[in-house]
C-alpha cells in the first residue's frame, strides 16, 4: 500500500495515484450507500460515540474483516457451508464486500436498516445446509454455528483495533464492544422476533442491555458480553477447528485474488498483518505456525499501509453518515 502511494513518477503523478487508490479502496472495501435521508435522528442499533461506532468505523476494521475471513475458514462446518453456498471461488473480495456491508450497517446505519439487513441475512440461512467433507451435516442457523461466525469477527475486529488504530478503547469499552457485537449477532437467531425493535422502547432496552435475557444466543457457551468471556467461548471452539482442502482453497484465493493492481500490495499488507495476528490456536488450526516468527514484521507492515490509508481515504463516509443522520441532519 505505501509503495504504491509513494512511488509515483514525480509529484504530479502522487495525487493520481492517490486518486486511483481511493477509488479502488471505495469500490473494494467501501461502506454500504446509507440513505441520508433517512430516519433523522435515528441513533441505530449502538449509537454515537459508542465501541462499535469507534471500531468498525476505523480503517483497521478493514484487516480485522479479512482476520475473521481467516478465523471462521479454521472451522470446517462454516468453511462447508461457504464452499458449498457462496461465490467466494468467484469473488473472494465480493465476500469481503458483503461481510463489510453486513457489519457496518449493523452498526452504523438507521435502526430500519440494520433490522433489513439482518432480516435479509437470516432469509438465505435456511438454504445453507448440507454435508460437510467428514461427514457432518451443517446448517448455516445452527446456534452453535451463529455463535462462530459473531464471535470470530468481534474477536477479530478487536484485535484489529487493539494492534492498528490510533483511537484505544480502555478496557470497560472493549467489553461494551463485545456486548454491543454479540446483541447485533443474536439478531441472526431465527428465534429473536425483530419486528419488536420497532417499538422505540424496546430499542432503548436493547441499546441499554435489559433484553439480553431474551436473546437466547447471549449467555454461558453462547454469546459473550465480555472480553473474558469472549476469550473462553473462543478457546471452546479449540477442538472443532481445523483445515480441510475446503479450507486450503479458501485461504488460497485469499492469498492471490483478483484485484486490481493498484490495490494489490495494499490487500497483501493487510492479509499478511492479518495472518500475523492470529493466535497460536488459530495459526495451528489453519496450519500457518511457521508465520509465528515473522508475525511482528507482518503486523509492523499492515500498521504502516493503514496508516497511508487514513492519509488517502480521509474519514469513513459510513461514520459520516451515521453521525449526520443521528444528529438529525442530511448534510454528510
Amino acid at each position: 500500500m505505501s509503495g504504491t502511494v509513494t512511488e509515483a513518477h514525480g509529484p504530479a503523478g502522487v495525487p493520481i495515484v492517490r486518486d486511483a487508490v481511493r477509488r479502488v479502496l471505495t469500490r473494494m472495501f467501501g461502506p454500504p450507500p446509507f440513505d441520508p435521508d433517512r430516519d433523522p435522528g435515528d441513533p441505530g442499533l449502538t449509537g454515537p460515540g459508542s465501541p462499535s461506532w469507534r471500531v468498525i468505523g476505523e480503517p483497521a476494521a478493514i484487516a480485522g474483516g479479512i482476520r475473521g475471513l481467516l478465523t471462521q475458514v479454521s472451522h470446517p462446518l462454516a468453511m462447508a457451508g461457504v464452499f458449498d453456498h457462496s461465490a467466494f471461488r468467484e469473488d473472494p473480495l465480493g465476500r469481503l464486500q458483503r461481510t463489510a456491508a453486513y457489519v457496518t450497517t449493523s452498526a452504523l446505519g438507521s435502526t430500519a436498516e440494520a433490522i433489513a439487513v439482518a432480516g435479509r441475512v437470516r432469509a438465505v440461512h435456511p438454504r445453507v445446509v448440507g454435508t460437510a467433507p467428514d461427514g457432518r451435516p451443517y446448517r448455516a442457523d445452527d446456534p452453535r454455528l451463529l455463535v462462530w461466525v459473531s464471535i470470530a469477527l468481534t474477536s477479530s475486529f478487536l484485535t484489529a483495533h487493539r494492534l492498528w488504530a490510533p483511537d484505544v478503547l480502555t478496557p470497560d469499552e472493549e467489553d461494551r464492544f463485545v456486548a454491543e457485537q454479540s446483541r447485533i449477532g443474536a439478531l441472526l437467531d431465527p428465534r429473536v422476533e425483530l419486528r419488536m425493535l420497532r417499538d422505540p422502547a424496546v430499542r432503548d432496552a436493547f441499546r441499554a442491555g435489559e433484553l439480553d435475557d431474551e436473546l437466547d444466543l447471549i449467555g454461558p457457551d453462547h454469546l459473550p458480553v465480555t472480553v473474558a468471556e469472549l476469550d473462553e467461548v473462543l478457546a471452546g471452539f479449540g477442538p472443532e477447528l481445523g483445515i480441510n482442502h475446503q479450507g486450503r482453497e479458501a485461504l488460497a484465493f485469499l492469498r492471490w485474488p483478483p484485484i486490481p493492481i493498484v490495490a494489490r500490495a495494499g490487500y497483501q499488507s493487510l492479509l499478511l498483518g492479518a495472518i500475523g495476528s492470529l493466535s497460536p490456536m488459530l495459526r495451528g488450526a489453519l496450519e500457518l505456525e511457521h508465520t509465528a516468527r515473522t508475525a511482528p514484521a507482518l503486523r509492523a507492515q499492515a500498521g504502516l499501509s493503514l496508516r497511508v490509508m487514513r492519509l488517502t481515504t480521509g474519514t469513513s463516509p459510513s461514520m459520516r453518515a451515521a453521525h449526520a443522520r443521528a444528529a438529525g441532519s442530511t448534510d454528510v
